[in-house]
């Protein structure tokens, strides 16, 4: 008489350890893939708006030689891979950008609905290197970011957190002006975002909003002032720009389209 077979069920720690080994090889095989690949990947809305150029490397780690958002140069990006959001269908990054902007430095996340999320985006910018999008104006000094949230996608969303310090700051359009240390302060609003204004260590006094719309649009309202009654120059220079109220402030209101080739 043959003995009987028991069969024991598998441990939990056995199951545990199976599964350890599966997810460990899904992360293995969905890390090395190549980045040429991942570029298939990437939404057809934001990738009509991306160039790129000499991509290396894999998921898990690469860089892309020169990115371009729309006319917008940022250079050499490198990025690191943190793996475990593949399982919620997100691609999560740590990322570095070295290029005409400077130094930036972000965590993204890249959503399967197209959707670009960038947190603790630090760096520092030459302000001169945003020239190109603000003439006939040109811009001196450097501005510093702490951006704590950037939400992106395409026509929807373009949500921005955070502040920026515009240190030694000038502009020139037929003439120089100092605008000593600017900050804007940035939250979201609606789809888009406000960015208050307002300036120190400067005889021009600024202050103010900026509304940016998902779409591209933007609307400007900001007050000036003569903060040194013996500055003739700046005198002169707000007479230019319109009349003062009843406070000495002169107020600028603009409506337009960011043409970033965005």
């Amino acid at each position: 008489m043959l003995p009987s077979l028991v069969l024991k069920a598998p441990s939990r720690t056995g199951l545990l350890l199976v599964l350890y080994g599966f997810l460990s090889y899904v992360l293995f095989l969905l890390a090395t893939i190549p980045a040429q690949q991942i570029w298939q990947f990437i939404p057809q809305q934001n990738r009509t708006q991306l160039q790129i150029s000499h991509l290396q490397g894999s998921l898990w780690s690469g860089k892309v030689d020169r990115l371009q958002l729309g006319h917008l140069s940022l250079g050499q990006l490198d990025w690191n891979l943190n793996p475990l959001p593949l399982f919620l269908g997100q691609i999560a990054l740590e990322t570095k950008i070295r290029g005409p902007l400077g130094e930036l430095q972000s965590h993204i996340i890249l959503s399967t609905d197209g959707s670009l999320q960038a947190t603790t985006l630090s760096g520092r910018i030459p302000a001169e290197s945003l020239n190109p999008y603000t003439l006939p104006a040109t811009l001196q000094g450097e501005i510093t970011l702490k951006i704590q949230k950037f939400l992106f996608q395409a026509s929807q969303k373009s949500q921005m957190e955070g502040e920026m310090h515009w240190r030694n700051a000038s502009i020139n359009m037929l003439q120089s002006v100092e605008l000593g240390d600017v900050r804007l302060l940035t939250k979201a609003e609606g789809n888009g975002s406000i960015v208050h204004i307002n300036n120190e260590k400067s005889a021009l006094g600024i202050e103010g909003t900026i509304k940016l719309g998902a779409n591209g649009r933007y609307s400007v309202n900001l007050a000036l002032m003569n903060r040194d009654s013996g500055r003739k120059d700046i005198r002169s220079l707000l007479q230019m720009l319109g009349r003062a109220d009843a406070a000495g402030k002169v107020h600028i209101k603009r409506q337009g389209q960011l043409q970033l080739g965005l």
